[in-house]
């Protein structure tokens, strides 16, 4: 299955705010680019009732919404130039989650902001993310006993 191809939104709305992102942390540049998120889920993917996720340690998404009246999780990945994919960990979680829920959907909106590109994958093209084997613990394990438990 081929990666979505990435899209356009409009950043001129978006300049002051796009302007004041450099040198930010990961977490507080996600944090402050919501105002793009909602724009692009609402007005350029059609999603309705968009709002945020839980607040707990360890969600792996970040917002919620409702696209041709079904609901969907939606994690946000945003960066000055660079699409970003979660890591293992989250990945892992994304799957337990869909798996407790029979109508469930999932979206990964992927966000290069200087740029206004964004890429959103829905449900079976999140497979491409998912694919691969993790990342193996043996050499690390083998590392450790070589050079921290010697």
């Amino acid at each position: 299955m081929k990666r979505p191809r990435p899209k356009q939104f409009d950043i001129s709305k978006h300049k002051n705010l796009i302007e004041s992102l450099r040198g930010v942390s990961t977490i507080e540049f996600e944090k402050k680019t919501e105002k793009i998120v909602y724009d692009i889920l609402k007005n350029y993917e059609g999603f309705v009732d968009v709002g945020n996720g839980p607040n707990f340690r360890g969600t792996p998404f970040d917002f919620t919404g409702y696209k041709n009246g079904h609901p969907h999780i939606i994690e946000y990945k945003g960066s000055r130039g660079r699409f970003h994919t979660p890591k293992e960990t989250q990945k892992r979680r994304l799957k337990e989650i869909l798996n407790c829920f029979k109508n469930l959907h999932i979206a990964l909106l992927q966000v290069k902001a200087e740029s206004g590109k964004y890429r959103i994958f829905y449900d079976d093209e999140m497979d491409i993310l998912f694919e691969g084997k993790e990342t193996p613990l043996k050499p690390i394990i083998n590392w450790l006993k070589k050079n921290l438990m010697a």
